[in-house]
């Protein structure tokens, strides 16, 4: 989704994004029914998951003090991008609710997203990415978390 300012290999070679601190285990990947169900028949049945409002938040396993998605492996991601969650998929952008506002909020976390102009940033929202996260709003609002650990808030959606 994020072609443009990311590139595979950016990502293939970081993985930080698939890594949670304890205070980040509320950003754990949110899966529909149908992305469960064939992580379950095709990667792995033990992958357990919690439901939240009628989406499945992935539970995350233990590693070095930390805790990572089950489905990262040395190459990346196991999942094929069409089963891949929007989270994954928008990561470092966050769609979020403030209150009665919806806002586009980033990670300071990605380190090829930080050497970013912001400019270039907020185009590619302007241009791209706020007709994606209006679409989510209105389409499937049980995937917006409500604002949290006072990230910057890039945009407000009207």
């Amino acid at each position: 989704m994020l072609e443009e300012l990311l590139t595979r290999d950016d990502c293939a070679n970081c993985k930080i994004c698939c890594k949670f601190e304890e205070d980040e285990l509320i950003d754990a990947p949110v899966f529909n029914k149908n992305q469960v169900e064939y992580i379950k028949k095709n990667i792995d049945n033990s992958i357990g998951f919690e439901e939240k409002n009628g989406t499945f938040q992935i539970k995350l396993k233990p590693y070095n003090n930390k805790y990572i998605c089950p489905l990262l492996s040395d190459n990346g991601c196991n999942l094929p991008d069409k089963y891949r969650p929007f989270d994954c998929e928008s990561w470092p952008f966050y769609i979020m609710k403030k209150g009665n506002v919806y806002v586009i909020t980033k990670s300071d976390f990605c380190p090829v997203f930080n050497m970013l102009s912001k400019d270039r940033i907020d185009n590619y929202i302007k241009d791209h990415f706020l007709d994606i996260a209006k679409k989510v709003i209105a389409e499937s609002p049980e995937l917006i978390t409500e604002y949290n650990r006072e990230l910057e808030i890039l945009y407000e959606i009207e």
